[in-house]
């Protein structure tokens, strides 16, 4: 692979691009209960602030991939960053929950370009060999950005209200418009450039219908969709059985949360130090595995105790550290699969992620009574779904 010149920052640059999605998804957590106050709207209505974003932004990230192998990385990731803004800044400014879910909604059209760009400006920065645990340093960033976003957010909200949450979004999205217009090289250039949406449309869906032909790719795809939604389901459930269950402040549950996405944040070190001295088979069914005891033990422990923030906060930690270890692989794996589409498998394992994430939110949205128990039934079943994903990765390699 021919070694493709990049500036010397080019890699925190890129980590910088991954932030825009933490930004949108999780700075406005603790504000949930204060909307739907503000708003008067229901708990679902809520709920969709965070996981229509979540749904939204999956299938944008689909587009985004096979976009940025058609037209190349830079012009693509210009156009999400331009939505990004323009939807926060809708946000910004709404009066009523229809109008904040149009910008939330826009806003997470452009932050689908973040993450799978990024993973795949990686890719032709560094090749397969490293991809790995590059995939895992980056993700670790990623995990910064979820990490810092809750607590920021609720000091946020604290100081200046909800709304403050997309001043400063609008503030980071214009920034790294600026940098990507003059630091980014381009990394990707297209062999050949089709003319015209259709037929564009038409080569973008060749490229997935050929991926998802693959048992063994679309396991890698959707194992980490479904730890996704497993940690998701709890994530987002969590901000309100702790401000209206167990009567914790806003701010008080934003430090709370650091636990959560450091768990994710050290289960990626451990990957990106294992690196490829294990096959990927067997840390993204290892991922898996743990994944689904973390939630049988939760469960037990919460038959013969009472809920409190720390079975809350316990278990996120180590569903984090679960979807740390197989995540990096998973992605790996999938983008192993055809590797001249690796935009597109950057895309489609994006978008399992964000669409089962979105889904596990929405339900625990739809069936929230104030307990733990049907979070608890969410969990387990996007956990038992994501280990069989990763077997039937593992059981078909190619010869």
């Amino acid at each position: 692979m021919k070694k493709i010149p990049t500036p010397r920052l080019m890699f925190p640059a890129v980590v910088a691009i991954t932030l825009i999605a933490p930004l949108a998804i999780h700075m406005i957590i603790p504000a949930l209960p204060i909307i739907k106050n503000d708003l008067l709207v229901n708990d679902n209505m809520a709920y969709a602030t965070i996981s229509l974003v979540m749904m939204v932004m999956a299938f944008a990230t689909v587009v985004y991939g096979g976009l940025s192998d058609q037209w190349g990385r830079k012009p693509v990731l210009l156009a999400g960053l331009a939505l990004y803004v323009i939807g926060a800044e809708l946000s910004w400014f709404a009066t009523d929950i229809y109008t904040l879910l149009i910008g939330r909604v826009t806003q997470a059209v452009g932050a689908g370009c973040g993450v799978v760009i990024a993973r795949a400006i990686t890719r032709d920065i560094y090749g397969m060999k490293r991809i790995a645990p590059m995939i895992a340093n980056l993700t670790a960033a990623y995990v910064l950005g979820v990490t810092i976003a809750p607590p920021l957010g609720g000091f946020l909200i604290e100081l200046l209200g909800w709304r403050s949450v997309f001043m400063l979004a609008t503030l980071i999205g214009l920034m790294l418009i600026l940098m990507v217009k003059f630091y980014f090289p381009e990394t990707h250039h297209a062999k050949k450039k089709t003319k015209g949406v259709s037929a564009i449309v038409a080569e973008v869906c060749r490229n997935y219908r050929s991926l998802l032909s693959s048992l063994q790719f679309t396991g890698y795809a959707l194992a980490p969709g479904f730890l996704s939604g497993t940690f998701f389901a709890l994530a987002t459930s969590s901000a309100f059985l702790a401000t209206e269950t167990l009567n914790i402040s806003v701010e008080k549950f934003g430090l709370w949360f650091l636990f959560l996405p450091a768990g994710f944040m050290i289960g990626n070190f451990i990957s990106g130090q294992i690196g490829n001295r294990v096959r990927i088979p067997f840390m993204t069914v290892g991922g898996s595995l743990l994944n689904v005891v973390i939630v049988l033990t939760m469960a037990v422990v919460l038959l013969f105790t009472e809920l409190s923030i720390y079975i809350l906060v316990i278990p996120g930690f180590m569903l984090g550290i679960a979807q740390g270890i197989c995540l990096p692989y998973a992605q790996a794996g999938a983008m192993h699969v055809n590797q001249s589409l690796a935009g597109a498998a950057s895309g489609a394992v994006t978008f399992s992620q964000l669409i089962l994430a979105g889904i596990s939110q929405q339900i625990c949205g739809l069936t929230a009574d104030g307990t733990w128990v049907p979070v608890v039934l969410v969990m387990f079943g996007f956990a038992i779904m994501g280990l069989i994903a990763a077997i039937m990765a593992a059981f078909n390699q190619p010869d």
